[in-house]
């Protein structure tokens, strides 16, 4: 599985001035399209993770309260068409 990496290395600003990450994911969490600051802010909220796919714990939290947060970073999920699931990270603070 091919994974597309979108050239956006400064992010788009948050709503408190941060920067956002944006991921595709399918509703199992292996990710179809990731930027360079999504990858950047999930390795900070998740020791060790390398990417491919989102962890199975926060998936599952995703899919039940359309939220996971952790290390400091909230990751935000919106259900799109075709099973997909549209991802959004920035800081928590």
């Amino acid at each position: 599985m091919s994974v597309e990496l979108k050239r956006k290395p400064h992010g788009k600003s948050g709503r408190r001035g941060g920067k956002t990450g944006e991921a595709v994911c399918d509703m199992k969490g292996d990710l179809w399209e990731i930027d360079g600051v999504f990858l950047v802010m999930m390795k900070q909220a998740i020791p060790g993770w390398s990417g491919g796919n989102i962890p199975q714990e926060v998936i599952s939290e995703l899919k039940n309260t359309g939220r996971y947060q952790a290390g400091g970073v909230l990751l935000t999920a919106q259900p799109t068409s075709g099973g997909q699931i549209s991802l959004k990270v920035q800081s928590a603070d």
